[in-house]
């Protein structure tokens, strides 16, 4: 992967992008699907960039259910200080859909400027800012979904979501109807049923992941 096409590494030529990883001893992994890549209470803080395959930031509570709180495609980002923070009773990991392969960057080297304070890692901090920011618009996004009251509306607002970023009324689901029940915190049955109400009074159609709002 050319790693000046991620988010974290824009506007850095593809030669000072290597020079920089070599400097901050960044490691390429490869998991299997279902193997966890991540614990958000590790003690060793980094930024992980998903560099192929498909996984999950998933939240484990204390009564083993489980909330899908991001979905993580090629060129996505992760990491405690980009994402959720664990509370006391769950746990927070990054989980393989896929088989993966993820570049892990240390957070305290990324963070730390070069003696030189070379213009490529003064880039690198403005895009890492940007991520912030571009997180926690994603996080309030999430929290409007959930906010809502009914699955319908949950579904809606989810959907409206994804026709605003695609601008667009077609647009295919990111996630299996197990996952997607998951996402927004809902039975899956009773989600299901809902979904085919909601095709069945026109205000949908669905093939297999693509949706189209009517």
């Amino acid at each position: 992967m050319d790693y000046s096409e991620t988010l974290l590494f824009q506007c850095i030529s593809i030669n000072d992008c290597q020079r920089m990883l070599d400097c901050m001893k960044a490691q390429k992994r490869s998991f299997y699907a279902g193997e966890e890549v991540y614990s958000f209470d590790t003690p060793r803080k980094i930024v992980g960039i998903l560099l192929n395959g498909q996984a999950a930031v998933i939240r484990y509570e204390y009564n083993g259910t489980r909330s899908i709180l991001e979905n993580l495609s090629p060129k996505s980002i992760f990491g405690e200080h980009l994402s959720f923070m664990p509370s006391d009773d769950s746990c927070i990991a990054v989980v393989c859909q896929t088989d993966c392969q993820v570049l892990f960057i240390d957070y305290q080297r990324l963070t730390r400027t070069c003696q030189n304070a070379c213009s490529c890692h003064t880039q690198l901090i403005r895009n890492l800012l940007q991520l912030l920011s571009d997180k926690t618009r994603a996080l309030s996004e999430r929290v409007e979904v959930l906010s809502q009251r009914s699955i319908r509306e949950k579904l809606m607002c989810y959907f409206m979501q994804l026709a605003a970023g695609k601008n667009s009324n077609t647009f295919e689901l990111p996630f299996t109807m197990i996952d997607f029940a998951d996402f927004l915190s809902v039975n899956r049955s009773a989600m299901i049923r809902e979904l085919g109400k909601m095709k069945s009074e026109g205000l949908i159609r669905i093939s297999k992941r693509t949706i189209t709002l009517l």
